[in-house]
């Protein structure tokens, strides 16, 4: 069955982009609306304890460089998020607040890594489809980050980055492995 769906042709479109125009600018209405739909994605339990910090600044921005290796999406994207987990995870009130002391079982933080790859590859959908190129990121120094960026390290673990703008040079696609080395029937 051959299906000619939006939303195949964003995935297949969608590449990771190493080198940003730099101008472009996001409205964060916009960026609202992209994270908006990004966080409609599955997480735990419904537990929902991943929060996402939209780094627009371009000073912060050079800082956070020596966190993560001097990579060029950094300096060039238009913007970072940063999706962290919340132990916390007080619903309706407000992101990225000190801790209230009060901890909240989020269970093995690797599943929280998992609820953030969920919202961050479904940003990275949202984004293309907006007419953006996104990179994912990780391998970064997350205690770097906690510190440039005045998280409380108590409540906030950082997990992924995903830089976002206007592609400067094109992604490429990747090569992938062929399906008969990654499924088995039984």
């Amino acid at each position: 069955m051959t299906t000619n769906s939006p939303l195949e042709a964003i995935m297949n479109a969608r590449h990771s982009v190493r080198q940003y125009d730099g101008p472009t600018k996001i409205g964060r209405e916009e960026m609202a609306a992209m994270l908006q739909t990004a966080f409609l994605a599955p997480t735990a339990l419904n537990q929902q304890p991943i929060r996402a910090l939209v780094i627009e600044d371009a000073a912060l921005r050079q800082r956070l460089c020596a966190a993560t290796g001097n990579t060029s999406q950094l300096t060039t994207a238009s913007a970072v998020v940063l999706f962290v987990l919340d132990r916390e995870n007080q619903h309706q009130a407000p992101a990225f607040q000190a801790s209230q002391g009060q901890q909240f079982d989020t269970g093995d933080e690797t599943i929280g890594a998992l609820d953030a790859g969920l919202i961050a590859m479904q940003f990275m959908l949202v984004a293309k489809d907006h007419s953006f190129d996104t990179n994912p990121m990780t391998g970064f120094d997350a205690a770097g980050f906690t510190s440039i960026l005045e998280l409380d390290a108590q409540r906030y673990r950082p997990l992924l980055l995903v830089s976002i703008g206007k592609a400067a040079v094109a992604g490429k696609p990747a090569d992938h492995q062929p399906l008969a080395t990654l499924v088995d029937y039984r």
